[in-house]
Parts: structure tokens; sequence; C-alpha cells
């Protein structure tokens, strides 16, 4: 793979238009974050999921798949990866999608069929979710087929073959406190119950396809000098995982999730949920990420959470 091609600029041209992820109102995924303060520096905090909740359609359906759509077309060796060993659980996922479609998905979301022949691919153009699926061989469950539009700053051609320690290898203390709980939960799980959790993050840049292991610095828009709210963004994945019942694979989607911090400015108990969430002590990651953007976010935060 060619990642040098993947460029701020190459980045930039698939930003979304942040007027589309504006919002006036906490959105309800946001009271799904869990952001108590404990001694874990990650958790699995794993929920049980009906089917009919498996995925998700919203207002920006049309939008993001649009974008997927786009980003297989222009950049389909960054977004699409499928090795022999994912052949048939790609087929399995296709179907399953199919059959919620039929079932749940809301009559008002009417998208024609993706021009595109193969299985995982086309329903991951079909979706707001990211399909990844990992089939156990050689002692480990590995990442072996994924349609991967909107990643959280890594690079799925790095990825494709590896186990799951390796491809979450740069997460912060990963290998310490979740590698062998996923490994376990993966070894375990069954046909009958699906599950999902939920991340949270707070990004300096409306990014959705971040191919990359940092934000360039000219992807960070430079906020105006009377800015009142920090121009930063909310970014949650819903994470959830099912056993395939044929072929025994596991299948990871991820729905990406944003708006704009400026929506805590209707919500004090949150803003106040999120300082802290910063200031522990086990968020020295956190608040690294943010790096000059920090100082601003926790004073707006505080000022925010003193109003009631």
């Amino acid at each position: 793979m060619n990642s040098s091609a993947l460029t701020p600029d190459l980045i930039r041209s698939y930003a979304p238009d942040p007027d589309l992820y504006r919002s006036d109102a906490v959105p309800n995924w946001l009271d799904e974050v869990d952001l108590s303060v404990t001694d874990a520096h990650a958790r699995m905090g794993t929920r049980s999921l009906r089917e009919e909740q498996w995925l998700t359609y919203d207002s920006l359906a049309r939008s993001e798949i649009a974008l997927r759509r786009r980003l297989l077309l222009e950049q389909r060796q960054h977004v699409f990866a499928c090795t022999p060993f994912a052949d048939g659980p790609a087929q399995e996922v296709a179907d399953l999608v199919g059959e919620w479609h039929s079932a749940y998905r809301p009559h008002d979301v009417a998208l024609p069929d993706a021009d595109e022949g193969h299985p995982l691919a086309r329903v991951g153009s079909s979706i707001q979710e990211d399909l990844c699926v990992m089939v156990h061989h050689d002692g480990a469950w590995r990442l072996e087929g994924a349609m991967l539009c909107f990643p959280s700053l890594w690079i799925l051609q790095e990825k494709v073959g590896l186990p799951t320690a390796l491809v979450h290898a740069p997460v912060p203390f990963y290998a310490e406190e979740l590698s062998q709980k996923v490994d376990r939960l993966f070894g375990r799980m069954t046909a009958e119950k699906m599950i999902w959790r939920r991340n949270v993050s707070v990004w300096p840049a409306l990014i959705l396809w971040a191919p990359c292991h940092t934000l360039d610095p000219s992807l960070i828009a430079v906020p105006p000098s009377d800015a009142a709210t920090p121009p930063l963004w909310i970014r949650s994945e819903r994470q959830t995982l099912r056993r395939l019942p044929e072929t025994g694979a596991i299948l990871f989607t991820i729905r990406v999730q944003t708006v704009p911090v400026a929506v805590l400015a209707h919500e004090p108990s949150r803003a106040r949920d999120f300082a802290a969430w910063f200031r522990a002590p086990i968020g020295a990651v956190r608040r690294g990420q943010l790096g000059s953007h920090l100082d601003g976010l926790l004073t707006w935060l505080d000022r925010v959470g003193a109003r009631d």
C-alpha cells in the first residue's frame, strides 16, 4: 500500500459539510456515553443489544452513504479489504444486513442499490456503519475483511491479517487492560446474543475519513479570535459485535457519530461530566490529544457547568 498518498490535502477533500452536523440540541446518543471516572484507562462497557437495534439510520444517512460510495469509488484500496479467509463471512454479512434492511430500515430511507460486485463492499455502501470481519485461524482472531470509510486515526491496509492485539496496539493501555478480555469475549460469543458499546473522544477537526495516525495541523481550523465556544467536535463510535451463525466469524460494526462541543451549552451537567473526565488522573492521553485547545476547552466547560 502507498500510504504516502494519504496526504492532508486528500483527507481534507473528503471532509463533510460542518453545517450538516451542527445542532441546537444534545443528541440522544450523547447520553449513552459513559464519562464516569474510574481507575481503568480503557473499559469494555458492553451491553446487550436487540436485533432491531443493531444498525442505525438517521437524518445523515443520505449524505454519509453518498460519502461512503464516493470513497469506495475513488479510494478503494484505503477503505476496502477482504482476504480469502473472509470470503464466506462476507457473503453472510451481506445476507444478514439485507434481512435487517427488509425488516427494520425506516421506510423513508430509500437508497438505490450500490453498483458493487463484492458483497461486503456492497452492503458497506448502503449503511452508515463500518464493517470489520474477524476470523479465527492460526491461533488468533484476525482482521480479514473490512469496509472501513470512517477510521479514527488508523490505516486499514496496515491492519489486515493482524490479530486483535496488534490491530489495537496503538491504543493506549489496550494491551494491559483489554487485550485478554477481548480475546476471551470473542471466544465465548454466541450467535444468539449481540452486544454493543460506545467510546468517545474530542477532536479539533470535523473529519470522518481519518486514515492517518495523527491529525495534521493543516486539518485543524484556526478559530476566530472572538470565538466564544471552542471549535471542537465530540466524536463517538457506537460499536456492535455479533458472531455469524454459519461461518463462526465475528462482525464488528462501527457507527461514527459527531457533534460540536457547543451542544454542551444546553446541558450543564454533561459539561461538568466532560470536565471531570478530562481532569481525571487517567486522562493524560485525552488531554494530550487536544494540545493547545485543552485550556480553552476546560475554561469553557467550567463556565457552562456553573450555570445550574
